[in-house]
């Protein structure tokens, strides 16, 4: 079986002419050399140099080989340094779980694009998915960083940091009176009890759902659901068409401008949309302590705004 030394044998000898300076070149001594040739162009069939007083010279079937060596040994080195720039994060796949509405917060495709121009042999593959199924991938390494709205329990092997927790604010239709009759000091959550609720709830999109829910409770009223969409931007689709009114957070208030009025709850109410980042602190690879120092900076940015 030819293997690789017996390449690297071929390259040095056609290139150094002689056995003696050949076998140097490798690290070894000139009897295993020769015995490795004669065993190689015995497998082969072939003779690959011709032994001459003035040194050793390439067959035609010898050039052949050599040219075949310099092409498995480059694609080998390339195999070889493709395998490093993955351990090192400068290429492969970076893969990212969120739950819908995490991925609705303004910064979250901006930082995707930085990243993607940062490390553009990086691949990023998106998953959607609720808090626990993203915790799941996380411990199967099928996801490597992940953004939820609904804090993950205390577990050992996940680190959990909270990027921004931002106040909730309530989506009606421009025509509705409250967009008109807003409170200067922001509405309570009870002066809604008799209101339309448009909420958002899919397989993948829980957590803010059971916030809006519980802080309904809590202010003593079940809220009286109209339609759900699956998705926030959905929710906030059928508020701009008058079917009632939404809880969103803060950041949402760029969608639906002239359609949609939003109103700042009081400042006594303390309904919020916090996202987190999660991963694990195994395989931290160049590529992913980027995209954590880039989530964490989101904090910084949003942060001031998120506790006005």
């Amino acid at each position: 079986m030819i293997e690789l030394r017996h390449l690297h044998a071929v390259i040095a000898i056609a290139e150094e002419r002689n056995l003696t300076r050949a076998a140097e070149r490798l690290g070894v001594q000139q009897p295993p050399l020769t015995r490795l040739l004669k065993g190689m162009e015995q497998e082969l069939g072939v003779q690959l140099f011709e032994r001459h007083a003035r040194g050793m010279r390439l067959t035609p079937a010898g050039r052949s080989m050599l040219k075949g060596a310099y092409d498995v040994i480059e694609r080998m080195n390339e195999t070889v340094e493709d395998v490093r720039r993955i351990v090192r994060g400068e290429a492969g796949e970076l893969s990212i779980g969120f739950t819908n509405s995490a991925l609705c917060h303004p910064s979250l495709p901006d930082m995707l694009g930085q990243f993607r121009e940062t490390w553009p042999d990086v691949g990023l593959m998106l998953m959607e998915g609720n808090s626990s199924q993203l915790l799941g991938a996380l411990r199967d390494d099928t996801v490597d960083v992940a953004f939820v709205r609904t804090s993950i329990p205390d577990v050992s092997d996940v680190v959990v940091e909270l990027i921004v927790e931002e106040p909730m604010v309530v989506a009606v239709p421009k025509s509705h009176r409250l967009a008109k009759e807003a409170p200067a000091a922001g509405l309570k959550l009870a002066e809604l009890e008799d209101e339309d609720f448009i909420l958002y709830q899919s397989q993948y999109n829980n957590g803010l759902y059971k916030t809006i829910i519980d802080a309904c409770l809590g202010a003593g009223f079940t809220p009286r659901i109209r339609q759900k969409g699956p998705q926030l931007l959905a929710a906030l689709n059928l508020v701009a068409g008058g079917l009632g009114i939404s809880l969103v957070p803060q950041s949402m208030q760029q969608h639906h401008a002239g359609q949609v009025v939003y109103i700042p709850l009081s400042s006594r109410t303390a309904l919020t949309a916090p996202l987190y980042l999660v991963f694990r602190s195994v395989r931290m690879t160049g590529a992913k302590l980027y995209f954590i120092h880039q989530a964490r900076r989101i904090r910084q940015a949003y942060g001031a705004v998120a506790s006005e």
